[in-house]
This record gives structure tokens, sequence and C-alpha cells, in this order.
């Protein structure tokens, strides 16, 4: 008989625990906005980035520091605050939800060619390509004189 009630004992404590965890894990999963939900995941998927709405606001401060990542030269605000512009080989990085999308991919994804300007101001070229091709050119012609 003792041991029968041991048995019912050990068996009603096991039913007790499982019960508890079971209640606590309900608990920790709610989506009324406590436990697990509460700020860490959330509770619908995230969108990618790439179907975030162009623009958002950017701050003249973060404007100032942000360089483009091929030639680290300064940036232009565009089309309305949607894009950043290198204009010195028309890449057009786009904003997304006020985040610059600052990859050399999407800058070229969205390239303008008609919004190069590659002068300094003296009207000469600032392309180094085309400076060492002439270089190079000039160089080939005196060898064959």
């Amino acid at each position: 008989m003792k041991g029968f009630f041991g048995f019912i004992f050990r068996a009603v404590v096991f039913v007790a625990a499982l019960a508890a965890i079971a209640y606590v894990v309900k608990k920790l999963t709610a989506q009324d906005g406590q436990g697990a939900n509460s700020g860490v995941l959330p509770i619908e998927p995230v969108k990618s980035l790439d179907d975030a709405p162009l623009g958002g606001k950017i701050s003249d401060e973060l404007l100032k520091i942000l360089v483009c990542p091929e030639d680290k030269g300064p940036l232009e605000l565009v089309d309305d605050g949607k894009f950043l512009l290198n204009p010195r080989n028309g890449y057009k990085y786009p904003i997304r939800n006020g985040i610059p999308v600052m990859l050399i991919e999407e800058g070229k994804k969205f390239q303008d060619t008609s919004l190069i300007r590659s002068t300094n101001g003296a009207g000469k070229e600032k392309s180094s390509a085309g400076k060492g091709k002439s270089t190079n050119e000039s160089t080939s012609t005196e060898k064959a004189s």
C-alpha cells in the first residue's frame, strides 16, 4: 500500500510540473505585448529593404559625412530626397525609410549617366582613366618615332 501511495504522489508531482511548464510557456509566447514578443522579435515578418518606400528624412550631419563607397567622394541629395548622387560616376544610392543604402551594386542599379559632371571647374576632365590613356598614347608615339 505504501508503494501505491508513493506512485500516486510522484504522478501528481509530475503532472503539476508539466502544468507549470505549460503555463510558463503559454505566458512567454502570449501575443498581447507581454512576454517574448515585447520587443526582441517582431510579430509580423520583416519586409525586405527593397520593398521599402524611397525617401525619408536624413540629418544634415549624416549627409556631411556620407561618401561614395567606391571613390570616397562627397554625395548630393537628389530626386526630392530619394537618392544620394555621386556626380563623378552617376551612381544614385537609394534612401529607403530614411536609411541610405550605400552598396555599390545599388548605386550601379540606379546609375544615371546623364548626371555625370566630370569637370574640375577649370574645364579639364577629372577622370584618371582619360589621363592615363593619353599618357600611354604619347609614350607609344614617342617610342615609334
